[in-house]
């Protein structure tokens, strides 16, 4: 039980530093190291030039 209640609040601490600011996340970096080379690792990310996570449009 106690398990749970650390990770509990280790999950809101974390949530709480990424909408704080106090932690930043490199997406752009983050993917490319994960094994998608079509990102460029140096420039800002948008999702809508990820295939897979752009909106499609149905006009």
């Amino acid at each position: 039980m106690l398990r749970l209640l650390v990770i509990g609040l280790l999950l809101y601490g974390l949530g709480t530093a990424l909408r704080e600011g106090w932690l930043e996340v490199q997406w752009s970096r983050f993917l490319h190291d994960a094994g998608l080379t079509f990102i460029d690792p140096d420039r800002p990310l948008k999702f809508d030039e990820i295939p897979g996570l752009s909106p499609e449009r149905s006009d």
